[in-house]
């Protein structure tokens, strides 16, 4: 199953119209303001101004202190309800400690395909496997989170059974005009990226 979860930064409208939503402090204006109505809304909401939007939703209001961010619990709380996809929004763009708190999540919940977006970015963890990417967006750069074997073809910049480790920055901003073919031994995080929004 799978459901969007849209948090504080407002970075743009959603891709996918057909799955429900659950806001996440201000991320229940961004929803609202794109005629989305949410399933459910977590938060301590302090980074939400208008409170009275709250009203007849069906609200899960989290302390102000706690052990982890609004939006760790709201994925949580899909992950308890049985979702076992997420598309996440609004965690780009301004604080990097909770941007990086997320990247930590999409390792820790690895069975759980998590995959983050917001008008310039496509962020994932890639199983291991082989995988196909198309040119929907102008770059993509892959890292290992400890280390794997890595083939890529079809690509700009292309590998056959290179040891990528976790702090090597070699697979970032390639290029694909057709179909690119990704082949990892261990997990890595994908990002596609293009320059501007599209329009």
């Amino acid at each position: 199953m799978k459901i969007g979860i849209y948090s504080a930064v407002n970075v743009g409208k959603v891709i996918d119209h057909s799955i429900d939503y659950i806001g996440v402090d201000a991320g229940v204006s961004h929803l609202l303001e794109q005629g989305i109505h949410p399933v459910k809304v977590i938060g301590d909401f302090d980074s939400l101004s208008n409170h009275a939007l709250l009203k007849s939703l069906n609200v899960v209001r989290l302390p102000k202190i706690k052990d982890v961010t609004d939006t760790h619990a709201a994925i949580d709380d899909c992950i308890d309800h049985g979702y076992d996809s997420i598309d996440l929004y609004g965690v780009t763009g301004k604080r990097l400690d909770h941007f990086f708190a997320v990247m930590c999540l999409l390792v820790k919940y690895a069975s759980c395909h998590i995959t983050i977006y917001d008008a310039c970015n496509k962020i994932e963890l890639l199983q291991p496997g082989t995988y196909v990417i198309n040119n929907d967006y102008t770059y993509f750069s892959l890292f290992a989170i400890d280390e794997t074997i890595l083939s890529i073809s079809g690509a700009h910049y292309n590998l056959e059974n290179y040891h990528l480790v976790k702090d090597d920055p070699l697979c970032v901003s390639n290029e694909t005009d057709d179909l690119a073919k990704i082949i990892t031994s261990n997990p890595v995080i994908l990002v596609q990226s293009r320059d501007n929004p599209l329009q």
